[in-house]
């Protein structure tokens, strides 16, 4: 990876000279993964590429943005050109994000999922979740800090762009959020609100999650509540550790009480690093009580790699 972002910086510096404090950074990754849920069985492949562009102006402020090409270990056999929505300037500590993919800073109180969409892909799924109807768009994201804390609003004047057009002033859904990150003694504590509104829908999510890092390992609390389309509440548990250098293991519970569906779902997953950037991992789901169609439980072994 470095070296290849050493020659394309050099390349785009020679092409554009004038931005003499520009970089282009790229990477890449591949996953191979077999996938077992009650009779079903199958093997997926994925890979993808990202490029980082950022420079500097003569004031100071970093610019930056990004794109890629992916394609997952679910969905169509054709890769995705992702990226370019959102610019980012970041200066004096402040970061502000402009552009048609903006989040609001929703799923606070969701700790206790671990597994991956393709784990996940044939393993019903609880009915109903905490959560607003959409959650990104086009808007404006400032991050910035406050003593000891890190703060960050989110504005979204049109939830459903249209490929990179944003109807900013008069757009039929809208959307809004702020979270706020801090310590109190040895815990790390994250709080967030978000919201979404159309003609339709008036939606609001709380969520607030507590991290307690100790030499026996990791454990993290989470609880969202939401109203509106989905109304109800959940909370999940989530225990991470190192059993040596190079292994770890996480197991995580997730309980769901959203629109009279009580779901439960718990995840386990461990993974080993072998050096250069590879790792071979394993991890199980299994659903009770108001699920969808599908499996109650299901597995997969795989293998990723990271260029």
């Amino acid at each position: 990876m470095k070296k290849l972002t050493y020659l394309v910086s050099a390349v785009a510096a020679g092409l554009f000279s004038s931005a003499a404090n520009a970089d282009i950074s790229v990477s890449g990754a591949a996953s191979l993964v077999y996938n077992s849920a009650g009779s079903d069985t199958n093997l997926h492949n994925g890979g993808s590429i990202s490029f980082g562009l950022s420079t500097t102006t003569d004031s100071g402020m970093a610019v930056s943005t990004s794109a890629g090409i992916t394609l997952g270990t679910t969905g169509t056999a054709t890769g995705a050109v992702t990226g370019w929505d959102n610019i980012t300037f970041a200066s004096g500590g402040v970061t502000l994000t402009v552009g048609n993919d903006v989040g609001v800073p929703d799923g606070t109180g969701d700790v206790g999922g671990l597994v991956s969409d393709t784990t996940a892909s044939n393993i019903a799924a609880m009915s109903s979740t905490v959560g607003i109807s959409d959650d990104e768009g086009s808007g404006i994201s400032l991050a910035t800090s406050m003593g000891g804390a890190a703060l960050t609003l989110v504005y979204i004047a049109d939830s459903t762009p249209a490929g990179g057009e944003g109807d900013i002033d008069g757009a039929a859904d809208t959307g809004s959020g702020a979270s706020i990150s801090t310590t109190v003694g040895a815990v790390a504590i994250t709080a967030s609100y978000a919201t979404y509104s159309d003609a339709t829908a008036d939606d609001t999510e709380t969520g607030i999650s507590a991290s307690y890092a100790s030499d026996m390992g990791t454990i993290t609390a989470g609880y969202e509540s939401s109203t509106g389309t989905n109304d109800g509440n959940g909370y999940g548990v989530k225990y991470a550790m190192d059993l040596d250098s190079a292994t770890s293991l996480t197991l995580g519970y997730t309980s769901q009480d959203v629109d009279s569906n009580t779901g439960r779902q718990t995840d386990v997953s461990i993974s080993r690093a072998l050096g250069g950037g590879a790792s071979v991992f394993a991890e199980m789901r299994s659903t009770s009580g108001d699920t969808g169609a599908g499996e109650s439980s299901g597995m997969s072994l795989g293998t990723s790699v990271s260029f």
